[in-house]
């Protein structure tokens, strides 16, 4: 087997991300040591960038399609992304998903085994991409590998501001409906703990009317500062979730 060039891990972590710093490349790669190697390599590569806010170097995107044909020709069956236009309020949102990724990739709690970014998601036939639209998308969907060499499936969600709460009964009964949604899978990452238990509510009133079978069974709601320091002191994986039910439920 060949060994991926670095250049093409770069292009392939923007490429699945859509929206990413220089830092967030080099923490995924496990090198920030190698900032400016990695943004001149971004830069040769044809990648596009652009300031934002106090970011040093900005902001870095896909805008050549001949970029995502590149990426196809290293990753046989990969599927071929389309170069989607940024727009300036979504950056937060992106950059925050990379930030959760990496997390998740560095973790020794977990080996985070796939991950595909809703990029990905939208990119694959439709016998792979199941019953979601382009309405629905989740944020990403990640498997994590088990002691046994099993593997998990969970979908992530990003809540960083909150929607109509007509749009969640909408989502929620949309996962409660799918085959491969069980044990808590369906992992709610809210920006702050109001929005947390705002969906939190949602979620008891229609267990309450009879639209879910019960509160807690296909959803985990955490808040964005939680999940972060439950990494970095070394405890569960997902707040309020326990050693059994992370080996059963998580990734």
């Amino acid at each position: 087997m060949y060994t991926v060039p670095q250049k093409i891990k770069i292009l392939k972590f923007v490429g699945e991300q859509g929206i990413v710093t220089v830092s967030d490349v080099a923490r995924h790669l496990l090198k920030p040591d190698k900032f400016a190697a990695i943004r001149i390599t971004m830069h040769q590569l044809g990648i596009s960038h652009m300031k934002y806010r106090h970011i040093e170097h900005g902001v870095w995107f896909i805008d050549k399609p001949q970029l995502y044909e590149l990426l196809t020709s290293y990753f046989p069956g990969y599927p071929l992304m389309e170069v989607i236009p940024v727009a300036d309020h979504h950056i937060p949102h992106y950059l925050e998903l990379n930030r959760v990724r990496i997390t998740l990739e560095q973790t020794s709690q977990i080996i985070l085994d796939e991950w595909w970014s809703e990029y990905y998601i939208r990119a694959l036939p439709a016998s792979l991409k199941g019953d979601f639209n382009s309405t629905n998308y989740p944020d990403a969907i990640f498997w994590r590998k088990r002691a046994d060499g099993s593997r998990q499936k969970f979908f992530l969600e990003y809540e960083r501001s909150l929607k109509n709460p007509e749009r969640y009964i909408q989502i929620f009964r949309a996962y409660i409906k799918r085959q491969d949604v069980a044990n808590r899978n369906v992992i709610y990452l809210c920006h702050t703990p109001a929005i947390r238990q705002n969906l939190m509510s949602i979620e008891q009133r229609l267990a309450q009317t009879g639209q879910l079978e019960a509160a807690g069974l296909h959803f985990q709601f955490v808040d964005l500062e939680s999940f972060y320091k439950s990494h970095a002191q070394n405890k569960e994986v997902f707040d309020e979730v326990s050693q059994t039910a992370l080996q059963s439920a998580v990734v």
